[in-house]
């Protein structure tokens, strides 16, 4: 409440009384606050009872503080338990915001510089087999320019179940892998994209050249905390806990059931009538970070204070070089790019200058973004899938749109 009561606060009239005045102008003004609050869960509790979501939370974020932090609907089957703003799930591709922040990190600890060709610190040899003379640098992973595709066939061997048997009212994609084939990160590149991998071939890289074209990449993404993880000498989950979490306090975030109190997780779903079968990712690093709203938001607030230069995760110059806007073409469109982050002019039908990522997995949709003329930042987790119903996305943009509202108010 603290920087709601701040943006609404007056300037102090000077006359007699003053004191007295002064606590009305407060009252009223904590009043508004409260007001515009009680609009914006009023809002979403009308999003959600439109039934296509199962749970969901929201955040929304200054540079200082989270400013509304709330969750709605259920993460169990049976409904016994409420979707919190501390319920935790796997929150896709965001994941890949971290990867950046860990690769400049790296970079002031002397460990590594994004203008290296990746193969420096690799114990293996990888290159696109139609440009073998051209390396691919730590930068075009970053900027998913590196030729390295996501071949349907490939990269779903990452998705892995936790268990083999399943309950009736759990579903299981058709790609999902036994639990017995999970394998370290650095096993499945190899397999993936070296010339003697077992699943190795040539269509797993395009036929641009490394920096030329963008096309994004999980598999690439992966490989890129793989590169940081033997730069460092360091399992990039304990370098993202040690030089992310930590510092953040998040401290009910992570990247495996370990990490994190299970009792906070929520079940992910088709739709009403089936889950999905619990699962993890071997290319984690891509889309398995597992984290709440809350937590999630004490990161956003840190990626809008390094966009001005008040960052504490990294210094000035680096996330200076993280927020560099390029402007990158793929075969149908091109877009403005910085390291592991979009800059977009609108998401969700809502026109708006915003900058960051959103992610989809089985059972996962999620956003999270910040405008930065309102310094004012934005976080959806949603766990329920989007391809079964028709009616998931019109809530989600329902959702999205309360959200705006909310900031633009907030702005006035």
């Amino acid at each position: 409440m603290k920087n709601l009561f701040l943006i609404f606060v007056l300037p102090t009239l000077l006359f007699s009384g003053i004191k007295q005045t002064g606590t009305d102008e407060t009252s009223e003004k904590n009043s508004t606050a409260i007001a515009i609050n009680d609009t914006l869960t009023k809002n979403l509790k009308g999003a959600y009872k439109k039934g296509a979501i199962i749970g969901f939370s929201v955040s929304m974020v200054n540079e200082k503080e989270l400013i509304y932090n709330k969750g709605f609907g259920f993460t169990d089957f049976k409904q016994n338990n409420a979707y919190t703003s501390n319920t935790i799930q796997n929150i896709a591709s965001i994941s890949k915001t971290l990867i950046g922040i860990s690769l400049f990190k790296a970079q002031e600890l002397g460990k590594l510089n994004i203008n290296d060709p990746i193969n420096k610190y690799l114990t293996f040899r990888i290159v696109n087999p139609n440009h073998p003379e051209v390396p691919i640098l730590i930068k075009h992973l970053a900027y998913h320019t590196s030729s390295i595709t996501d071949l349907d066939e490939i990269y779903a061997k990452s998705y892995v179940l936790t268990k083999n048997e399943h309950e009736d009212n759990e579903g299981v994609y058709d790609y999902f892998n036994k639990a017995e084939t999970n394998i370290p990160l650095s096993d499945f590149i190899q397999n993936s994209l070296t010339e003697n991998g077992k699943w190795y071939i040539k269509n797993s890289f395009s036929n641009a050249k490394p920096g030329e074209k963008r096309e994004y990449s999980n598999i690439a993404a992966a490989l890129c905390a793989l590169v940081i993880e033997s730069a460092t000498g360091q399992d990039y989950r304990s370098f993202t806990k040690e030089n992310i979490l930590k510092p953040l306090k998040m401290n009910f975030s992570g990247w495996s059931s370990k990490d994190i109190d299970i009792t906070m997780r929520s079940r992910l779903f088709a739709n009403k009538e089936k889950m999905i079968a619990d699962y993890s990712l071997i290319t984690y690093a891509d889309g398995g970070f597992l984290t709440s709203s809350s937590d999630l938001g004490l990161f956003l607030s840190e990626l809008i204070k390094g966009y001005g230069g008040n960052g504490l995760l990294l210094n000035k110059e680096s996330y200076k070089k993280l927020f560099e806007k390029y402007n990158l073409s793929d075969d149908e469109k091109s877009g403005d790019y910085g390291v592991f982050v979009e800059f977009r002019n609108g998401f969700l039908n809502i026109k708006s200058d915003i900058i960051g990522h959103n992610g989809s997995d089985p059972g996962v949709f999620t956003a999270m973004y910040f405008n930065p003329k309102t310094k004012i930042g934005k976080i959806v987790l949603v766990n329920t899938d989007t391809d079964f119903s028709d009616d998931v996305w019109p809530e989600i943009e329902e959702i999205w749109k309360s959200l705006s509202d909310y900031e633009n108010t907030l702005n006035k």
